[in-house]
């Protein structure tokens, strides 16, 4: 499988932004608004930085 890509990586945000909107009947602009948002709020720049912020704030509990 090996490392994602940038471009990869885009992609796959991108497909799970769109899947995000389709479950919560909102349009994908409104997810990357509110996500947007929520790496402003963490002072992050990607997912998996506002996941790691939001645990070491005890926001929401790790997994497992």
């Amino acid at each position: 499988m090996g490392t994602p890509t940038p471009t990869r990586a885009a992609e796959s945000a991108s497909v799970a932004d769109r899947e995000l909107a389709r479950s919560l009947f909102v349009s994908e602009a409104t997810v990357k608004s509110h996500l947007s948002h929520i790496y402003t709020k963490l002072e992050v720049d990607t997912r998996a930085a506002a996941v790691a912020r939001a645990i070491e704030q005890r926001i929401i509990r790790p997994p497992g």
